[in-house]
């Protein structure tokens, strides 16, 4: 459920401010700026804020059709992001003439070539996903930008999994990418992975639906010369490591 502003109680506000928002910002705007925005009164990821959103979430049905395995590329954004999302950056992390962004495409592209090749079906995302976004499992790839010295990769679930699947395919990408790439893994994660734009339908409305078994992962950090070399030179293995822990999910899943 959405909850839209009134009309008449925009054109109330704009009145309040006239003189100042008046006259920078149309009603039409106004309008369409708050129809982008999602509200809900409950706390974040919390059984009050599921219910608010999906009333009949008990009763959801898994969309008929074959098994669906997502790869959002992080901060691939073809065009102007929406509102509530206008901070999404397109590059990323940035190191010298490197972007973030485009070791993302490299191997997002790749996985997504290996695993159709074994036949499944595979849907590449933008930064930005569809509205309530379903898929049979979905990973969001992004690389590290921090201090020289850290050198390994992390991987995290949504800060609450409603699908019961999620911690499942971590365990199978943290096994499967390490196994490919030799990188470190980091057993930690922040509150921007476990609270990703993503992953949270509680606060945005371009949200993946909460029954999506869902990860992020940090693929390393580009300012750490033996992880930028593996992204890069090696990027087929790892592309093969998250493939491959896509593929171990799936099979023990379904």
């Amino acid at each position: 459920m959405l909850i839209k502003t009134p009309e008449a109680l925009l054109k109330i506000l704009l009145f309040l401010l006239a003189g100042t928002t008046s006259n920078i910002l149309s009603l039409d705007k106004a309008i369409e700026i708050l129809s982008e925005i999602y509200f809900q009164p409950y706390p974040e990821f919390s059984k009050e804020a599921l219910y608010f959103r999906y009333p009949d979430f008990d009763k959801w049905q898994r969309p008929e059709g074959p098994l669906k395995i997502a790869i959002q590329i992080g901060h691939m954004i073809d065009s102007n992001p929406p509102y509530e999302l206008r901070k999404v950056s397109r590059t990323g992390g940035v190191f010298g003439p490197l972007k973030e962004v485009e070791i993302n495409k490299l191997i997002g592209f790749e996985v997504a070539k290996i695993l159709e090749e074994k036949g499944y079906k595979v849907e590449i995302l933008p930064a930005i996903v569809p509205e309530n976004y379903y898929a049979d499992a979905f990973i969001s790839i992004h690389a590290n930008s921090t201090d020289p010295k850290v050198s390994g990769f992390m991987v995290s679930t949504p800060f609450v999994d409603y699908s019961g699947k999620a911690f499942k395919l971590k365990e199978s990408i943290i096994k499967e990418y390490q196994k490919a790439t030799g990188i470190n893994f980091i057993d930690e994660f922040t509150e921007n992975m476990t609270h990703y734009y993503a992953f949270n339908w509680s606060k945005f409305k371009r949200a993946i639906h909460p029954k999506t078994p869902a990860v992020i992962i940090e693929m390393g950090n580009i300012r750490n010369s033996k992880d930028l070399l593996i992204l890069i030179l090696g990027y087929k293995n790892v592309a093969l490591g998250i493939a491959n822990g896509l593929e171990k999910f799936v099979r023990e899943n379904y």
